[in-house]
Formats: C-alpha cells, structure tokens, sequence
C-alpha cells in the first residue's frame, strides 16, 4: 500500500472540491477479484478505506471488517453511492475468458439489484503493465492476458454499466512506453512518495508514481 499507488492518488483527485462535490469511500483489498466482494474470500489481507479525510486507513482483516466494507450488497445498502466506481481484473490475468465474464457478470447484477443504475455505475479494467529494472515479478500480466481480461469483462458489462478500458485511458499518457507489442508504464518516482523505486522496481503489476498520479487523474 505504497503511498505512490493509483488509490492513494485518486483519493487525493476526489477530494478536491474543485473536482467532486459531496462524500466518498473507496475500499480495497490485495489480490481480490470480484467473487471475493460478492461472496467472500482473501478476508485475511487487511482491508484500506479511503475518503474525504483519509488516504489509507488500514481497517484490519478478518471479522475487525464489517460487512458493509467488504462485502458488495452490505456496502451498497450502507453507503446508497450516486456514483460507483469498481475497478477489477489484474488478479484474473491466469483465468479464460469464460471465467472472467462469469464474475463481471455476477458483479455487474449484484450493481444493479442495488438500484445503482447504467450512468452512475462505472466498471475498470486493467492498464498497461510498469516497466521492471531485472524481471518481471508477475509472469501472467502481459498485453495479451489484459486484453483478454477488458475484452471479456466488456461483454459481460453490456449497457449496464459505463465501461472505463485501462488501456485506452492511458494511451495518450506521456509515461507509456516500449513497443506496441510491449508496452510499459515508465516508472517514475514522485517525490514524497514510496511505492516505485527499490524493492518494488520489479513489481510490473501495480501502476506507482507518476503513471499512478496521470492514470487517477484521468479516472477522476
């Protein structure tokens, strides 16, 4: 949960009045796909909230976590959001495309059974993968596997959501870089935050520093 991560960032972007009125909560845990928001699972690695007030707030693991945040339907009933934001699929890059479909489907239902409709829901897919300094610390995030996760979760997704394609929103990006049947994400630290340089300059997976800062500014 380095502080140069894409969740860190669009925090601080809708928290910015002169961005978002009103309030927010954003909820995440490590390498979680959608089934384990719907129906449970990984609820030993710690949840983060974020907010108005608070870029991380570690809300610990396990029953220390009520149901309204980490479970779809609690949270939902909980919160009521105008707008909702759900941003899945780097943890399915191993999984065919049939799987993929199946939980954004399941995700993209249990959406709308909570009365958030087609233009206040709003589903992501996975960008480009970072550049590394030796290896690659995630085998199965490539081009072709991301590709495969936005194509699938964009059928499954039909109208009853607005879909945001990773790929596409950082495209124009000044930090995307490599060939067109490599692209990377240039890794570029931002000074006062950790998260991209040292220990996880192999980590290809989660987008940091300046690429996380342009990527949540376009999310928000």
């Amino acid at each position: 949960w380095a502080t140069s991560y894409h969740g860190d960032f669009l925090q601080r972007c809708l928290a910015d009045p002169a961005h978002t009125a009103g309030s927010f909560a954003v909820y995440g845990r490590g390498g979680t796909a959608p089934e384990h928001w719907l129906s449970g699972g990984l609820d030993s690695i710690p949840t983060i909230q974020r907010d108005n007030a608070s870029t991380q707030r570690n809300l610990g693991a396990d029953d220390k976590v009520p149901l309204c945040k980490k479970r779809l339907k609690p949270m939902l009933d909980a919160h009521r959001p105008r707008r909702l934001l759900a941003f899945f699929g780097d943890n399915l890059q191993s999984e065919s495309p049939a799987a993929v479909t199946r939980q954004f489907e399941r995700l993209v239902a249990a959406i709308a059974a909570s009365g958030v409709g087609p233009t206040g829901c709003f589903i992501m897919t996975p960008t480009y993968e970072m550049e590394t300094a030796k290896r690659r610390s995630v085998a199965a995030k490539t081009l072709v596997n991301t590709l495969k996760v936005r194509d699938a979760a964009r059928a499954a997704v039909g109208t009853r959501c607005r879909f945001l394609d990773g790929l596409a929103l950082m495209d124009a990006s000044p930090y995307k870089s490599g060939t067109p049947e490599e692209p990377r994400l240039r890794r570029v630290a931002v000074a006062g935050t950790s998260g991209c340089v040292g220990a996880s300059a192999n980590d290809n997976v989660h987008v940091c520093g300046e690429a996380a800062r342009d990527l949540a500014g376009r999310v928000c």
